[in-house]
């Protein structure tokens, strides 16, 4: 929505999305509604939100954007256990903030929010201007005690004025600090540089970073650094453990004759004359903690020095999250381009939400293999410049390879002019052998298509044949050290290989145990009998019409 007054322009729209939660499963997350038309329902292949339960219709509601632009209504597309809103079973219905569409085990919760118009003026600015970039910090000024002496100032006013200046000493030092964290991702990195502050403005002659892992409540050191390389020893697990169960920084100026400290050992071994530990937090959790400690008699931590070492744990709690955030970024990153290359985006996306549902090792498993070639490539070629053999089978692989992730497959390999595809790893959904006749019969029809922009373009035609098998077989990551591949081995794939070998052009067959593992059934055509070598009885196999 737009709307010009005189030289003021302001501008306002509407952001909506859904919060979709499994009742089942817990799983949640949320889906921006920025398309005219977003539809829903069990099948990948019709909708942009995909529902699966088996209550749900293949083709179940559609979500559309009313005319105004700043509403939507959800209408259901005859599905047979229905669609409600807040728990009434509606046919067609405007939506409004925070109304509950349920779907089968689905709640998908709408929200409808208009951000706040913002207002642009052309007015000049005024004379006296300040500019200053983030880098230039106003030094501090010195407080000149005689100065304030011979005023006869108060002595409270002159203690005051000096902890004033303490105070904004701290925050001048964790400014600084954090524009150092902000551009760090490296935890030794962000570390070191809190080490560097620490042995600058505190009488610390030891600096430890101990930080819990993955599954541990106990922290485990990640670093230790002195001030004189002739140091080590030992920490205090009694002011640890307490900064850990307090949840709050704890200095001690004469360690070994704090009675709260009197049981800790290692500050006597190790002479410790004045110790502090502040809690390195996320959110409500504690991930780790900051502990240094002095060991000269002469020298001790005052109570500017908690104040100080407090600030840059906060400080260092947020760098620590963000560096763990950008490594897991990067990682999920790698991943996504890894697995994407032969996964759909379902696929990586539930890889990525739970990676212990995926075994890096071998697994048996029941899989549904399909193998596709182009016949008579070979003799085609023959008469096709290098150039124009390469140029068909990218197109013809760009059309057919989106079939299969868009059906829920996994793209194994490519083989010469054809390929191999899996359904039912590495997450089996159980519609594994249906979804794989469901993408060669879409195979086929995009051939007809290619083949018409083909003829176009002077480009000859080519024609598939497609075979499936349905069997137990072992997958996983198969490979060297250089490199591995995510495959399937077994019978099963064999006699994939063996049906596609003799599946004519445009024709897709597929072994009776194919047949049989698709529940809501398929329209066949009994094709003949095929003996496989090992196989004491012949295999039957079906022709499967797709025109």
């Amino acid at each position: 929505m737009k709307t010009f007054i005189g030289e003021v322009r302001y501008n306002s729209r509407v952001r909506a999305q859904f919060l979709i939660k499994n009742s089942n499963t817990g799983e949640e997350y949320s889906y921006e509604l920025t398309a005219a038309e977003t539809r829903l329902g069990r099948a990948p292949e019709y909708n942009d939100i995909v529902l699966k339960d088996e209550k749900i219709s293949r083709r179940h509601a559609l979500l559309k954007r009313t005319d105004s632009g700043d509403g939507h209504q959800i209408v259901d597309l005859g599905s047979i256990n229905g669609t409600y809103v807040n728990e009434a079973q509606v046919s067609e219905r405007l939506l409004q903030d925070r109304d509950v569409v349920s779907i089968g085990a689905y709640n998908l919760i709408y929200s409808c929010l208009a951000t706040a118009p913002i207002q642009y003026d052309n007015r000049q600015l005024g004379k006296t201007v300040l500019l200053r970039s983030a880098e230039a910090v106003s030094a501090l000024p010195q407080i000149d005690t005689d100065l304030v002496s011979s005023l006869s100032a108060p002595k409270d006013l002159v203690n005051d004025l000096e902890a004033l200046y303490k105070k904004a000493q701290t925050l001048s030092h964790i400014y600084e600090l954090n524009r150092v964290l902000s551009s760090v991702f490296s935890l030794e990195e962000i570390f070191d540089n809190v080490k560097d502050m620490i042995f600058r403005l505190t009488a610390a002659d030891r600096f430890f970073v101990l930080l819990k892992s993955a599954g541990s409540e106990e922290p485990g050191v990640f670093m230790a650094r002195f001030r004189n390389q002739d140091l080590g020893g030992a920490i205090s697990r009694t002011v640890m453990n307490r900064v850990l169960s307090e949840r709050v920084a704890l200095l001690s100026t004469d360690a070994k004759a704090d009675e709260r400290l009197a049981k800790a050992e290692s500050l006597i071994v190790q002479n410790v004359h004045a110790v502090m530990c502040a809690p390195l937090m996320s959110a409500s959790n504690i991930i780790g903690v900051i502990y240094v400690d002095c060991e000269n008699p002469f020298k001790t931590f005052s109570p500017d020095d908690l104040d100080l070492l407090n600030a840059v744990a906060s400080s260092t709690s947020m760098a620590v999250v963000n560096a763990n955030t950008h490594d897991q970024l990067v990682r999920e990153a790698l991943a996504r381009a890894a697995y994407g290359r032969f996964m759909p985006k379902h696929i990586v996306d539930e890889i990525l939400a739970n990676p212990d549902a995926v075994s890096l090792g071998g697994v048996n498993r029941v899989v549904t293999i399909l193998f596709c070639d182009i016949r008579g490539f070979t003799p085609l070629a023959e008469g096709l410049s290098p150039e124009k053999v390469v140029q068909i089978l990218n197109e013809y692989f760009s059309a057919l390879t989106p079939i299969v992730f868009e059906n829920r497959g996994l793209l194994d390999k490519y083989i010469g002019d054809g390929l191999m595809a899996l359904f039912g790893v590495p997450i089996d959904e159980g519609d594994s052998a249906a979804n794989a006749v469901h993408a060669a019969q879409a195979m086929q029809k995009r051939v007809v298509e290619l083949n018409s922009t083909f003829r176009e373009r002077g480009i000859p035609e080519i024609h598939i044949g497609i075979g499936i098998n349905t069997g137990n077989v072992t997958v996983g990551y198969i490979g060297s050290e250089q490199r591995t591949d995510y495959t399937a081995v077994g019978d099963a794939v064999n006699i994939a290989a063996r049906l596609e070998h003799e599946a004519r052009p445009d024709q897709i067959i597929a072994s009776e145990s194919a047949i049989e593992a698709i529940r809501d059934g398929i329209t066949t055509r009994s094709c003949c009998e095929l003996k496989v070598k090992g196989k004491k009885e012949p295999i039957r196999v079906y022709e499967i019409p797709w025109e």
